[in-house]
Order: C-alpha cells, then sequence, then structure tokens
C-alpha cells in the first residue's frame, strides 16, 4: 500500500471515528461542565462531551480544509459551487426541513412537547429552517451551515494561501480573536482551522511528518482533556484549535491495524449517520423516559451511540438498494458506486 493510500485511509478511519464522536457528544441530556456530578460516571460523560469528542468539528474542518484546498476546486468557483449545492446544501435542506415539517406536525398541529425547541417569531422559523444566524433544527448541520459559508469564502482564502500564507494566517486569527467573522461563520474556530487545513495542502506539509511522536501527541490529548474536566475549563476554544495537530497523528497508530481498516471502511456510512442521527437521539431519549426506572443511566448512555449508528448503518443498505438513485442525491453521492478517493472521501465535508 502505497503512502497516498495509507493518507486516504486515515482520512477515512478518521471520518467514522469523528461522526460516531458526534453521536456520542449529543447523547441527551447535556450537562454544562460546571455542572457536572461528583460521581465517576459524571466525570466520564463530561470527559467525552466536553473535551475528547469536542476534538470532532476541528478533525473534520482540517481535513475538509485540506482537501479542498489540495483539490485546487477553489480556483474553480463555478465547480466549486457546483460540487457543493449537491453535496452540502442538498443534503442540509433535506434533512433539515424534514425535521422542521415533523416538528410542525407533532407540536403545531398535534400539540405534543418535544425538547426544548421553541418557535416564537417568523426569524425563529427562518434560522430553524435555513440556520442563517443561528442553528438549524436539525442542530448537528449548523456544521454544514459553516462549511458553506468557508466554501464561499474558498476563493478568496486560497489566493491568500498560494500568495501570502504565512501573513494570512495571521489575519486569519485576529478575526478568530476578535470574532470578526461575526455571525457569517457561527463557530468562528472552523476559520483558523480550515485555513491551517488549506496551508498544509498548499504548502505540501509532509502529513506523516509527526507520526513518530503519535503516542506522544497521543498522550499529551489525553492530558488536556483529564484537564477541562477536572478544572472545569467552559471554553475549549484554544483546545479545539490544537486537537487536529495532536490527533492527525495519532490516527497513524490505528491505520495499519484491523480495526483501523474495519474503521475505515465504515467511512461510506458516516455522512448519513451525521445527517440522520439527531431526530433518532430525540426518539430514543424519550423512549428510555419510559424505562429509567429499570434501565441504568450508564447503560443508556453507553449504548446509545451504538444503536443509532446500528439503526442507521442498516437504513443505510436498505436504502441504497431500494432507491439508490433518490437516495444518493439527498446524501451528496454523486457516483455512489465509485471507489473513493482521497479527494472525495470526505467531499461531504
Amino acid at each position: 500500500m502505497t503512502q497516498a493510500d495509507l493518507i486516504e485511509r486515515r482520512i477515512s478511519l478518521l471520518r467514522f471515528v469523528m461522526i460516531f464522536g458526534v453521536v456520542l457528544l449529543h447523547t441527551p441530556p447535556y450537562v454544562p461542565i460546571a455542572e457536572t456530578g461528583p460521581g465517576l460516571f459524571d466525570s466520564v460523560v463530561a470527559f467525552f462531551q466536553h473535551a475528547v469528542f469536542r476534538s470532532t468539528v476541528p478533525v473534520l474542518t482540517f481535513i475538509s480544509g485540506y482537501l479542498l484546498f489540495r483539490s485546487s476546486l477553489d480556483q474553480h468557483p463555478a465547480r466549486l459551487l457546483k460540487k457543493k449545492v449537491g453535496s452540502i446544501l442538498i443534503p442540509f435542506l433535506f434533512f433539515n426541513l424534514t425535521l422542521l415539517g415533523a416538528y410542525v406536525l407533532l407540536v403545531e398541529v398535534a400539540g405534543l412537547s418535544i425538547g426544548n425547541t421553541r418557535l416564537d417569531s417568523a426569524w425563529d422559523w427562518l434560522n430553524a429552517a435555513f440556520g442563517l444566524t443561528a442553528s438549524p433544527i436539525n442542530y448537528p448541520l449548523n456544521f454544514l451551515r459553516d462549511l458553506m459559508a468557508l466554501f464561499i469564502l474558498a476563493p478568496l482564502l486560497g489566493w491568500v494561501l498560494r500568495n501570502a500564507a504565512w501573513p494570512g494566517l495571521v489575519l486569519v486569527l485576529l478575526v478568530f480573536h476578535f470574532n470578526l467573522d461575526g455571525l457569517f461563520v457561527l463557530r468562528n474556530v472552523m476559520l483558523p482551522i480550515f485555513y491551517i487545513g488549506g496551508m498544509a495542502a498548499v504548502l505540501k506539509w509532509d502529513m506523516r511528518a509527526l507520526d513518530r511522536y503519535a503516542p506522544w501527541l497521543f498522550g499529551l490529548f489525553v492530558i488536556l482533556c483529564f484537564a477541562i474536566v477536572h478544572f472545569r475549563i467552559e471554553n475549549t476554544n484554544y483546545f479545539r484549535m490544537v486537537a487536529p495537530i495532536l490527533i492527525w497523528p495519532a490516527a497513524s497508530l490505528l491505520v495499519s491495524t484491523g480495526a483501523g481498516r474495519w474503521l475505515a471502511r465504515m467511512s461510506r456510512y458516516s455522512y448519513f449517520l451525521f445527517l440522520a442521527h439527531a431526530p433518532v437521539l430525540l426518539l430514543v431519549s424519550v423512549v428510555y423516559k419510559r424505562f429509567s426506572a429499570t434501565i441504568p443511566f450508564p447503560v443508556y448512555w453507553v449504548l446509545t451511540p451504538v444503536v443509532i449508528a446500528g439503526i442507521l448503518i442498516g437504513a443505510y443498505k436498505v436504502l441504497a438498494r431500494i432507491m439508490p438513485t433518490t437516495f444518493n442525491t439527498l446524501i451528496g453521492n454523486a457516483r455512489p458506486r465509485a471507489a473513493p478517493s482521497a479527494e472525495t472521501v470526505l467531499k461531504k465535508c
């Protein structure tokens, strides 16, 4: 296997691990880190939800920037727009508006109470539908909303990367620090990480240069996660900034193992898992409340992401078989039967 193949497998591996982590991150109930309970399991939940898997969006954003600028798609704005409408905008609109329609039927028509969502004004409804200045109703899709904003900026960022990459990094960090991107990119930490991914591509960084330090970097990552929980650190933006640098080399420890090969193969299901997990999580949490007296919370919390992944992977296989063209269009797969390349394995991100 060539070095390029190993990099491709590493991307696939990380994609599935990070998106599974997103599911775990969103498993309710959400408990602010300042309110973490004194029990050991309370600390375990905080360790994963407030530390370890806060790295998911940064890692996926870094890889997205790397793949986009390595393909030089930013230099062809029309092609870039067409590609991202298919791979991001259409899935965003379908999975978000479908959930909004379900909300209307269940809450506005049937009068049920589901979750904490309240849509009191026309602007609330617009945000719920399109995520203009706040999270859409399918809240994980906030990530896609911000990625679309970054792809709009990609031609400008690409020019800066190819002409003044390091001064551009300083400028991007200033934009992040002072939140100058405002409501354009809601998670403003994504802009510098996306840019750094672009630097890795344009400046042709050796993506295996830090692999020799992988155990030490992974150890540092774990120490930082423990520190976040121990000191109840709420603002983890700078942790998120360094997370891709620590996790990318650490993935080299898995990539050539049986587990790593299996995780890379599971990457094909990742995007659908990301798009559809929120409503299924809500449904599972509602069901759990009826059985919470008999099913211990640790059992629910540990098994729920596994159950969600199993349900949605099964749904993927069924839908891809019975309605392949429609299903693959809705999840952004332009060529569902083609073997994924390094440029396309994370194309949705």
